[in-house]
């Protein structure tokens, strides 16, 4: 279950569609069970009026507060808009529950829980009580109880998905095996409780009250069902949001790393050289990567996407990349286009990278197209590209999202002390550019 909460709130790996319908559904149902519980809390209320005796007190129908304010806060606490107000408000005391509520509690509670929790306790004393309104009116108090065990239920329900299955922050969240132990131990201690409040002024009409507090135990059932759910879901989007994640880092390296190395090995190679220049190349460069992160790479053919490779080089250093025209007209799918370029600005940037005695290689570009796969050949004369890369590197994760895409990334030996890097993958789709 760890594994499922790091899956399903990385913010790197989320993906966007089923997380948002998994924080809408949660958020609905959680405001939903809130309004029944706020109606049962009234409901106590009401019947605890009707029941006050002339010797009762009057204060009596105030000990469902907590439990009503909890509900209303449970339905607030859905409302970030609400919140913010709450939190600019210039009366103090609303403005201290705002500000608490736009913090999101303390470490493993917060308010609304607290309340919901002890609300429907101090309910159910108020029945159990021999001097109590429901003394003498067993049918009052059973409405009563079974109302408040209601309010209690949903509300273990709702913990038990939210707090212990759907915490925000994965530092935050409880360990697998407390998890389990809570949501099957919980239930039964309140159980324990409830039967102990609300039989000490039972009488025969009363015994079921024991046995209605277990009812409790048919909340383990709804929370392994939520579990498989959750193990769904992470088997549905696990797959695509870690191929994302690996096509993000790519783009990322190639947009900004491999340019800041060419900016770097020309600093190496002429200190007077022009750095205005440069910093202009590099915010074009950084300017075009968020342009992709944040839309998709435009449809381009293999000619289109080494032009736009070679445009990323320094000036001076475009004639060192050559690139074979005969597949330059096959149009690539705007998944393919970006991965494509992405794989030819690092394999080059490797490729073209000085040696130690300041030579400066030269590498040569060869796509092919056929039977729906994409192969392209980055061929040095020395000694640019390396084979020893460790995992984390550039070529590392370069050959994992091929991987995940039915592809390899191979290294040959090439002419002379040169390297022949060989990356593969099945497109999508491909067609002849008109």
């Amino acid at each position: 279950m760890r594994h499922l909460w790091e899956l399903l709130h990385d913010p790197k790996l989320r993906d966007r569609a089923p997380y948002e319908i998994a924080c809408r559904n949660t958020t609905a149902s959680g405001r939903a069970t809130s309004v029944v519980r706020m109606l049962c809390s009234l409901l106590v209320a009401a019947i605890t009026w009707t029941t006050l005796g002339p010797t009762d007190s009057p204060w009596w129908p105030a000990v469902t507060a907590l439990s009503f304010v909890g509900s209303v806060l449970a339905v607030i606490h859905t409302r970030e808009d609400i919140i913010g107000d709450m939190a600019q408000s210039r009366f103090l005391p609303v403005r201290l529950i705002g500000v608490e509520l736009e913090r999101g509690g303390w470490k493993r509670l917060n308010l609304p829980a607290v309340l919901e929790t002890f609300g429907p306790l101090a309910m159910a004393w108020m029945i159990g009580a021999p001097s109590g309104p429901f003394t003498g009116d067993s049918d009052a108090r059973l409405l009563a109880a079974s109302a408040t065990l209601l309010y209690s239920g949903t509300g273990t329900l709702h913990w038990i998905i939210e707090s212990v299955f759907y915490q925000p922050n994965v530092l935050q969240a409880w360990s697998v095996g407390f998890a389990r132990t809570a949501r099957a131990v919980v239930p039964v201690l309140l159980a324990g409780v409830y039967a102990a409040l609300l039989s000490r002024n039972s009488d025969g009409t009363l015994t079921a009250l024991p046995w209605l507090a277990a009812c409790f135990l048919l909340l383990y059932p709804a929370t392994v069902f939520y579990e498989k759910a959750l193990r769904s879901a992470v088997a549905e989007i696990a797959p695509s949001v870690m191929a994302q994640r690996l096509k993000d880092a790519t783009v990322v390296h190639s947009s900004i790393s491999n340019p800041l190395h060419y900016v770097l090995m020309a600093a190496r190679h002429q200190p007077a050289g022009d750095a205005e220049n440069l910093i202009i190349y590099l915010r074009g460069e950084l300017g075009r990567c968020l342009d992709e992160l944040d839309h998709e790479h435009p449809t381009a053919t293999v000619g289109e996407i080494v032009a736009g490779v070679r445009d990323s080089l320094l000036p001076g250093d475009r004639a060192r990349l050559m690139a074979d025209e005969r597949q330059a007209s096959t149009v690539l799918g705007p998944i393919d286009a970006s991965l494509a370029r992405s794989v030819l600005a690092d394999l080059c940037c490797n490729a073209l990278k000085s040696g130690d005695d300041g030579r400066r290689p030269r590498a040569a570009v060869t796509t092919t197209c056929t039977e729906g796969r994409l192969t392209i050949q980055v061929t040095d004369d020395g000694p640019g590209t390396r084979d020893d890369w460790q995992p984390g590197d550039s070529l590392h994760r370069l050959g994992q999202l091929l991987a995940q895409l039915d592809g390899r990334l191979d290294f040959r030996p090439g002419p002379g002390t040169g390297t022949l890097v060989i990356a593969t993958w099945a497109v999508a789709r491909t067609e002849k550019a008109r």
